[in-house]
Parts: structure tokens; C-alpha cells; sequence
């Protein structure tokens, strides 16, 4: 009877350690940096993503030099990060020389990006092939996908098309490559949009009817969310807990910080965050 005893606590305890190392790997600690820009904190895994910029077109917000400083000297907490995202190459999400210089300090960092942007940075700075061991390429056809493992991270890259400005009928962004990311890093699965629209978004669904994006945490282009339907759009095809708003111009974040709220009525988990702001989600 006692070693019955014995048996049913250890099963209980080892039952509770589990439940608790469970609940553990289901943290994300995000730190916005600026525009597009965060950090992603999960257990065992740091993550940047469109992070690296000091240009905004006057737009929006850019990263501050104390932050740029202490990504590229690996400060807290931008301390011992894994791998650095980038959807697309426009100066608001990448500056090349911040780049390279962040790749030569660290050379365990992988980049994971598209060939487009990778050339783009090589024909910035030139030579920048010769850091090609540190290059995780990800570069799908329009409306499908690729995935690999980085650094124990699931990464799967969608090619969902930037976004559109037109000039008569001539589509300014038709030559731009935008990839919208999944991200899987102990146990919590993680969409970020890079600049694409609601109507690229469908035009992948549509060619991708089985595609499954769901995400406890979706980080989405503004415009993604002019409407209620729209939102429901969302909501239906990734199934978020949380949604974060990014890439808000700087003259609109009034008008958007009313808009979240008239949103929240819909889906509650909604954030729109400030720069430099830390925030914890699980």
C-alpha cells in the first residue's frame, strides 16, 4: 500500500511539473522598436524582426539610438538573439549597413529573409555575400509558401504581395517582394504581415484554401484593419488570441488609438503599442 502511495504522489508530481513547464514555454514578451520593428521573447528564443532601420520616409516612428546601440552591442534586452526577420527591403524596415554590421559582430546570427532583399543589401553594401554562411534564405513563389527550421524556430515564409500605391495604372510597389511569416518558438505560433493588404491576404487564401495560419499572436499592417469585416476576415483565417497594430503613421496615431477601441468591440485582444514599450502576453 505505501509503495502504491509512493507511486500515485510521484505521478501526481510529475503530472504538475509538466502542467507548470507547460505553462512556462507559453510566454512571449514583446518590445516594440519602432514601425514593423519588435522583439520577440519566448523561453528559450529571442527573435528580431524589421528592427534594423533609421529611416521613415517621415512617416513613421524609427528606432531611437540608444535602441540601435544596444541591438547592435547586444544589450539587454536585446541579448543573445537568435536570428533577425526581415519581410522586405524599403528603408523603413532595413538599413543595409546596420545589417552588416550587426551580422559581423555576431557571427552565429542567422538573417532570414528573401533573395530580393538580400540582393538589395548586397548591392548597397557591397560584399555583403561573403556573410552568406549567415543567410537563411526564404524566398516563395506569389501566393504559396516555404518553411525551414532556424535555430529551432519553424519559420514559414508566405509570399503575400506588398501592398499597392498606384500612379495612373501603374502600380508603384509592383517590382517590391513582401513576405508575411509564421513563427513557431515553444509552443506559441506567431503571424507577422510585413506590408501587405486585406486583398493580397485573400488572394492567398484563396489559392491556399487548406492554409493553416493560425496564431495566438497576430502582428498585422494597419490598413489590414480599416473595418469590422475585415477584422472578421481575419479573425476567421488566423484564429488570433491577440493582434497587434503596427505601422501606423505618426499623424494618424490619434486617429488610430480611437479606432482600436471602436475595434476592441469586436475582438478585446487588441494592441496598439508605444515605442520602447515592453509587454508580456502569456
Amino acid at each position: 500500500m505505501r509503495i502504491f502511495l509512493v507511486l500515485v504522489i510521484t505521478l501526481f508530481n510529475v503530472c504538475i511539473s509538466e502542467l507548470f513547464a507547460q505553462g512556462s514555454q507559453n510566454k512571449l514578451q514583446i518590445t516594440y522598436v519602432a514601425n514593423e520593428g519588435y522583439l520577440l521573447q519566448t523561453p528559450r528564443h529571442k527573435l528580431l524582426i524589421d528592427a534594423l532601420f533609421t529611416e521613415s520616409y517621415g512617416l513613421f516612428d524609427v528606432p531611437g539610438k540608444d535602441t540601435i546601440d544596444a541591438i547592435l552591442n547586444g544589450r539587454a534586452p536585446f541579448d543573445n538573439v537568435d536570428m533577425c526577420l526581415l519581410t522586405h527591403y524599403h528603408k523603413d524596415h532595413c538599413e543595409p549597413l546596420l545589417i552588416e554590421k550587426y551580422l559581423k559582430k555576431f557571427p552565429a546570427m542567422k538573417l532570414v529573409t528573401n533573395k530580393n532583399a538580400l540582393v538589395f543589401i548586397d548591392g548597397d553594401r557591397f560584399g555583403f555575400v561573403t556573410l552568406k554562411k549567415q543567410f537563411c534564405e526564404q524566398t516563395p513563389a506569389p501566393n504559396a509558401s516555404c518553411s525551414q527550421v532556424v535555430n529551432g524556430v519553424q519559420i514559414t515564409a508566405h509570399g503575400m504581395k506588398h501592398l499597392s500605391y498606384y500612379r495612373g495604372d501603374v502600380d508603384l510597389e509592383e517590382y517590391m517582394f513582401n513576405v508575411a511569416y509564421s513563427i513557431e518558438a515553444d509552443g506559441l505560433r506567431i503571424f507577422h504581415s510585413g506590408d501587405t493588404s486585406i486583398e493580397n491576404m485573400k488572394k492567398y487564401f484563396d489559392r491556399n484554401q487548406d492554409a493553416d495560419l493560425h496564431a495566438d499572436v497576430a502582428f498585422l499592417y494597419y490598413e489590414m484593419l480599416n473595418s469590422v469585416d475585415d477584422l472578421k476576415y481575419i479573425i476567421s483565417k488566423l484564429r488570433p488570441k491577440k493582434i497587434i497594430i503596427m505601422h501606423v503613421p505618426l499623424y494618424l496615431n490619434a486617429q488610430w488609438q480611437q479606432k482600436k477601441e471602436e475595434l476592441k468591440t469586436v475582438f478585446p485582444e487588441l494592441y496598439l503599442m508605444n515605442k520602447a514599450e515592453t509587454v508580456s502576453l502569456y
